[in-house]
């Protein structure tokens, strides 16, 4: 009886509700256990990848904390046995919460929380950091949100990885270790992304490899063990021997493969990384040549105070670009795209730059630089840079945008340099031994963009200014005293001795070689000298920068203190400056050529007026003596008034405008069309066509080549579905800069086919763009600019 009491009290106990005896945490069976070890194993084998691109172990922390925040997530998801939504928010919940001290630690509040700024970090990293991961140098330290990459990798593998071995693999109905296999795609994906992100320095690549490979075979033989298990039982000693066979086996096989990946390693050229696949994303002929608006200076901003440099020390100068690409019209920083090792690539770093590769160190200094009235995407910089910290700044932080070549000394910021921007540039000058010690060193093999539409004047005064010297550097230094003695200074200003024409063209090149005396500036000094030293073989480029007188300890850098010189690359030194313009201002004005006015038209004046004429009239008072026919006038009724009112008057507003821009832009074609030899009536139709595009709300660059604004203006047309002529406007670029620049004939023909292809482009583009957009170019009226 007690017995049968005693059961029924357990049978009682046992049909408890669930909900009486159920934990609050479910417990996962030790196989679990055991996958979600392995998978986290492989995770933190393929983010080792990360090493190359970061540098110094920088990435492991967000690395690391990213896999145990996804990992434990999941595993806290499935042990509280939540739905995979309500897990899904609180892994994003904890992504941004600990994401901060994880990944952005130098954006957190009191180091742990999180910020505005390291909120928008983890959004923009996410996304955005992965494209700046493969364009930028490594080591990655800047933009800070590139650290986000490591860590969103690992979180977002391992979330998904553990989350399957927990929740899908042990209800899987007919499990296999092809099913398992499956939770190797995450841990798989992230060894190939940190392959791809890397450089080809690859990180204990073999080791790495092998000893991944391995730990899989072994878990998916394991695994296929248990689920045979879970089928038929076996006995265990049999299960535990081919277990321990197959482990040996894949141990003998890791080590065997460890040390053969090791010394067979293929060589690192041969490696396969995204980053030498994808050009950076700055281009400098996005933008006008930097020397193209010398005169700019020299003019407009000749008292105007463009930065104070504090730290300047006597005889230093300001590096702001280097140009050592050449199309016949301007000097150009050279485009990614070229296969030029010496040109560098503009590319975002970190706060420590590497050195140039060809370079040989010397002084060392450090200058705190206060932007004033200078603006420009060019950078100013002293030598070639080692660190850049940015002070103060306005609008975007030039941290994310600044970009630098480090092979030609060059910094440019893309959100643009203005006022207000500070910064402090630490920076080394390049070791300049004398003309002795140079004389026993030959130029350096490089190999620079190629110099194009070279006038054969150039070649000629080659030869003749470097004379019978022997070595490079007596050459050099012949073309250079040659320039100097032979030319004279002016920057064509009104104060000027003489007049001295703008440019660095093949026309300007032959002026200022063919006419005597020879004048010119900074401008077209340097850009001479360069072609003659790469005429002779010698690697060549021009720098512009600033020279100013040094005056305690902060010095005010002007618009007059511009400057430009050349730099030649020996072999094993570096690049060695020159400055081959003149200092002598007095040419003999009789034998400069006058400049070319241009006739303005005459004004017939009116005749004076008599004023005695005036006082021989009198006003005569007369009287209205019929006052019927004043009464019986045919007089507008007050509707009639107010109808012309409301009519009348914006027709007024409407067509009088109308027809005096379309007076003017009749004129403003008349003068282009008719006017000058045929090589300016030529530029003329390139004129008109830019015209009309900027009065479509097209953006003309300023201070642009004819090709550079033509691509320019092409991209805006595919942008916003407007045509182009079958060959593009480039071609009408080229032909226009032909008849301007080449020096032969130029006819009719060829006048009124820049014509004709000018107004069939700028027709196609107003009909694509609409009436409404028409309309509005109608009534805009770009001034004609003076050639």
């Amino acid at each position: 009886m007690s017995a049968a009491t005693g059961t029924g009290s357990g049978r009682r106990r046992d049909a408890r509700p669930a909900s009486a005896t159920t934990p609050l945490f479910d417990t996962l069976p030790r196989t679990t256990w055991i996958d979600v070890a392995v998978l986290t194993g492989l995770s933190l084998l393929a983010v080792a990848g990360f090493e190359p691109a970061f540098g110094h172990y920088a990435f492991a922390q967000a690395a690391i904390g990213g896999i145990v925040v996804g990992g434990g997530v999941a595993l806290l998801g499935r042990l509280l046995r939540l739905s995979w939504p309500l897990t899904t928010v609180i892994a994003l919940a904890a992504y941004f919460l600990f994401g901060t001290p994880l990944a952005l630690p130098g954006q957190a509040l009191y180091g742990v929380l999180p910020s505005l700024d390291s909120l928008s970090g983890l959004v923009i990293g996410a996304v955005f950091g992965w494209s700046d991961a493969v364009t930028l140098q490594a080591p990655l330290e800047a933009p800070p949100y590139v650290a986000v990459v490591p860590y969103v990798a690992g979180w977002l593998v391992s979330l998904v990885s553990v989350t399957l071995a927990v929740r899908w693999l042990p209800r899987v109905r007919r499990p296999s270790s092809g099913r398992a296999a499956v939770l190797l795609a995450g841990p798989a994906l992230l060894l190939l992304a940190a392959i791809l992100l890397g450089t080809r320095d690859a990180f204990f690549a073999g080791i790495r490899g092998v000893l991944f490979a391995g730990v899989a075979l072994v878990w998916l033989a394991w695994r296929r063990a248990r689920f045979a298990r879970d089928r038929v039982e076996t006995d265990s000693g049999v299960r535990r021997s081919r277990l321990l066979g197959g482990a040996a086996v894949v141990l003998g096989a890791v080590l065997v493969g460890a040390l053969a990946g090791s010394v067979l390693a293929p060589p690192a050229a041969s490696r396969f990384v995204v980053r030498d696949e994808i050009t950076p994303p700055f281009d400098p002929l996005d933008y006008p040549s930097p020397l193209a608006g010398f005169r700019k200076y020299t003019k407009e901003l000749q008292k105007t105070k463009l930065f104070t440099v504090t730290g300047l020390k006597q005889g230093q100068v300001i590096r702001l670009a280097t140009m050592d690409s050449y199309d016949g019209v301007v000097w150009s920083v050279a485009s990614p795209g070229s296969d030029s090792d010496a040109s560098g690539a503009f590319e975002l770093l970190g706060s420590t730059i590497p050195r140039p590769p060809l370079f040989t160190p010397g002084a060392s200094s450090t200058a705190a630089i206060d932007v004033l009235g200078y603006s420009d995407v060019w950078l100013p910089t002293l030598g070639y840079t080692n660190t850049l910290t940015f002070d103060a700044h306005t609008g975007q932080d030039p941290t994310s945008t600044v970009r630098v070549n480090t092979a030609t000394g060059t910094a440019a910021v893309t959100s643009g340099v203005r006022n207000g921007l500070a910064y402090t540039v630490g920076a080394t000058a390049q070791k300049i031994p004398n003309d002795r010690a140079l004389a026993k060193v030959p130029p350096a093999k490089l190999t620079l963009p190629s110099v194009t539409n070279v006038p054969d004047v150039v070649s000629a005064k080659a030869e003749e200014y470097a004379g019978s010297a022997d070595t490079a550097i007596q050459k050099l230094r012949n073309i250079e005293r040659s320039l100097k003695s032979l030319g004279y200074l002016s920057h064509g200003r009104a104060s000027d001795p003489v007049p001295s024409r703008a440019g660095q063209g093949a026309d300007r090149m032959t002026d200022l070689l063919s006419k005597s005396p020879m004048v010119g500036d900074q401008e077209q000094y340097p850009s001479a000298f360069a072609l003659m030293a790469r005429r002779l073989g010698y690697p060549t480029r021009v720098v512009m920068g600033f020279a100013p007188k040094v005056s305690g300890s902060t010095t005010t850098v002007t618009g007059d203190d511009v400057t430009a010189w050349d730099e030649v690359a020996f072999e094993g030194v570096g690049w060695v400056p020159f400055f081959p313009t003149p200092t002598k201002t007095d040419a003999p004005k009789n034998q400069t050529t006058k400049p070319k006015l241009e006739p303005q038209p005459q004004v017939r004046q009116p005749p004076p007026a008599d004023p005695r004429a005036e006082d021989l009239l009198t006003p005569v008072k007369t009287k209205d003596n019929d006052p019927k026919d004043k009464a019986s006038a045919f007089r507008l009724p007050v509707w009639a008034w107010v109808l012309l009112g409301v009519i009348g008057i914006p027709l007024l507003a409407y067509f009088i405008p109308l027809l005096i821009i379309a007076a003017l832009k009749r004129r403003r074609r008349r003068k282009r069309e008719s006017a000058g030899p045929p090589d300016r009536r030529a530029a003329g139709a390139w004129d008109e066509l830019t015209d009309g595009y900027a009065e479509l709300g097209l953006a003309v660059p300023e201070r642009a080549t004819r090709l550079q604004a033509a691509a320019a203006l092409e991209e805006q047309s595919a942008a916003q579905d407007l045509p182009v002529p079958d060959g593009g406007l480039r071609d009408l670029a080229r032909h226009v800069d032909a008849a301007v620049f080449d020096g032969s004939v130029v006819d009719e023909e060829r006048v009124q086919h820049a014509w004709t292809t000018a107004d069939d482009a700028l027709t196609r583009a107003t009909k694509a763009a609409g009436p409404l957009r028409a309309r509005l170019a109608a009534f805009r009226y770009r001034r004609a600019r003076r050639a």
